[in-house]
């Protein structure tokens, strides 16, 4: 029994020594070592990206919102379960590692993440990464909305992150400061191997503002399913016109707005794409191929300038009404044509319509009556008031909206010698006068001064936010003095009942007025097509006010294409039939 107790105790008595000898190797032999390991542990701070704020229409649906995207990133060496990891990724090997990790797989699947988390749990050369990604659940027009793309070298100069999203067009870029947030920041402790021991939040990341636009989903989605149905009034009216061939899609653009308040109910343009291509990593397509695609999906034609043809005739009749060259009841003949100049200058309508005051000539849109009006009234001098009566009916100038937009032009006696050192020829001041010539403006421009009109001289100012936040977005209104609008309304309201806008308009549910155009482009080309409208006569709950602004380039006659284009974003908006015509 004893030798036995005397056997444990010197086995006992072995394992301390053992332990102090290691103890003793521990602190004095590799103290050194351990020490300098220990001093390689090392905290860091890292930024927490901040969501991007959300964007919503005016009822509170979501247009763009964030979610987390998974990314796998692969350090290099073996990797367990190999096999099964490539094959629920659909990938056939592991990519070779050359110095930074490689992303072997982006936006992974939700329901793929769980298993492959477990997969890749404790292998250090396996990660996944989250980050925080742009979305649209209910994209609106992509000229329009805009999109985002991950910060380029510029951005990350401008202090972005790398993860951080950043508007790069439409609303996403001019609210870019609105939306970007403020990011937080943690505090990581890191060991020598480059692995995070833990790690802290120091400062939460403060989202962005969201966006709440004056936006109506609804009625924006008609916007944008007329304008691209709308090709079959086109190749309509390019087979009757002798402008082959047919076209497959639409280029145009659609402008509804609340007349009072200025707040924008629907922009559509077309063709457009769709905002979500951007978001994803890597992005799913070239995108130069959309850069350089001839019909320029990516221009935002609700803000880009064209000649506005016969829509432009209401403005020269409040220029020639204002400035005393006629009065409501200076009668002029409709004739077929006139000569001025050498020049032969047609009316639209091949035949004499007979005498007509200034708001029959604005109903049928009678070439021949303005240009006599404009030869009254001395075609020189008459330019810069027609030029100043139009800017400050919103032409020629920015309109309020965030967005890059195109301010339009307006000839005068001055900008045309700074830009042709030629002399202005009165003939020159006919052709603005119905709209050609230089005069350029945009939908949205043409819409604010139909918005002026109607609302007897108050101007809106255009937005499409209406709130920031919590912070209500209250644009100021404007007064444009004139003592004629009710002559321009009496016109408008004429066109729709008996001009060149009956058409579509006589029998219309609610009470409009409005103005079709057809304006000429250089070249073998079909003249664009608009229309600007508004109604009701008298509004009210059931229906209340709208503007709406229809443009379709190279599309033809504004009778045949843009007026149905209207017709169908008023019905949808006030919930009446639409009737469109089948031609």
């Amino acid at each position: 029994m004893n030798s036995r107790i005397r056997g444990l105790l010197i086995l006992v008595f072995a394992i301390i020594l053992v332990l102090i000898g290691r103890l003793a190797q521990l602190q004095l032999v590799d103290y050194v070592s351990y020490a300098t390991e220990s001093r390689d542990n090392y905290i860091k701070t890292a930024a927490i990206p901040a969501p991007r704020g959300r964007i919503f229409d005016r009822s509170g649906l979501p247009i763009a919102e964030n979610r987390y995207a998974v990314d796998l990133e692969y350090k290099g060496g073996p990797v367990l379960f190999a096999g099964r990891i490539l094959g629920l990724l659909k990938l056939r090997r592991f990519p070779p590692v050359k110095g930074k990790p490689v992303v072997v797989a982006t936006n992974i699947p939700d329901e793929l993440v769980p298993t492959l988390a477990e997969l890749t749990a404790g292998q250090k050369n396996l990660v996944l990464r989250r980050r925080i990604e742009r979305y649209y659940p209910h994209p609106i027009s992509g000229p329009v909305l805009g999109f985002v793309q991950l910060a380029n070298v510029q951005d990350l100069k401008n202090g972005y992150l790398p993860d951080d999203v950043v508007g790069k067009s439409g609303l996403e870029a001019a609210y870019q400061d609105q939306l970007r947030g403020r990011p937080g920041l943690r505090s990581v402790e890191v060991n020598a191997l480059g692995e995070t021991v833990r790690e802290k939040v120091l400062r939460e990341p403060v989202p962005g503002k969201d966006l709440y636009l004056t936006i109506d989903y609804p009625l924006q989605m008609a916007a944008q399913k007329a304008l691209s149905e709308s090709v079959r009034w086109v190749n309509a009216w390019r087979k009757t016109h002798d402008f082959p061939p047919d076209v497959k899609v639409v280029r145009g653009a659609v402008v509804a707005i609340d007349p009072k308040s200025g707040a924008v109910l629907a922009m559509a343009s077309v063709p457009g794409y769709d905002p979500n291509l951007f978001t994803q990593q890597p992005v799913p397509f070239d995108i130069s191929k959309i850069l350089s695609d001839p019909l320029h999906p990516m221009l935002d034609r609700a803000v880009s300038a064209y000649p506005p043809g016969s829509t432009f005739k209401p403005v020269t009749s409040s220029a020639l009404l204002e400035s005393g060259v006629v009065s409501p009841s200076t009668i002029f003949d409709c004739k077929t044509a006139i000569i001025y100049g050498g020049v032969v200058r047609r009316n639209w309508a091949k035949k004499d319509m007979g005498p007509m005051n200034i708001e029959q000539a604005i109903a049928h849109s009678c070439n021949t009556w303005f240009y006599q009006a404009v030869i009254k009234g001395q075609p020189t001098k008459l330019v810069d008031p027609i030029a100043d009566r139009a800017k400050a009916l919103g032409i020629g100038r920015p309109t309020g909206l965030a967005l890059p937009q195109q301010n339009g032009f307006l000839p005068t006696l001055k900008n045309n010698r700074q830009l042709t050192n030629q002399p202005w020829y009165p003939g020159n001041t006919l052709s603005v006068a119905i709209g050609q010539g230089q005069v350029l403006a945009t939908p949205v421009q043409m819409a604010r001064m139909l918005a002026t009109i109607i609302e007897n001289g108050h101007q809106p100012t255009l937005h499409l936010v209406e709130k920031i936040g919590d912070t209500p977005v209250v644009p100021p209104v404007t007064r444009v003095p004139g003592s004629y609008y009710a002559v321009l309304r009496r016109g408008l309201r004429l066109a729709t009942t008996e001009g060149t806008a009956k058409l579509d308009f006589q029998k219309f549910t609610v009470p409009t007025g409005g103005k079709t155009g057809t304006a000429q482009v250089p070249g073998p080309h079909a003249p664009d097509s608009w229309y600007i409208g508004y109604g009701p006569l008298k509004p009210s709950p059931k229906y209340p006010p709208l503007v709406v602004v229809a443009f379709v380039e190279n599309g033809g006659d504004g009778s045949w294409v843009a007026m149905p284009i209207a017709k169908a974003v008023m019905a949808a908006y006030w919930h009446v039939p639409a009737n469109l015509p089948n031609w």
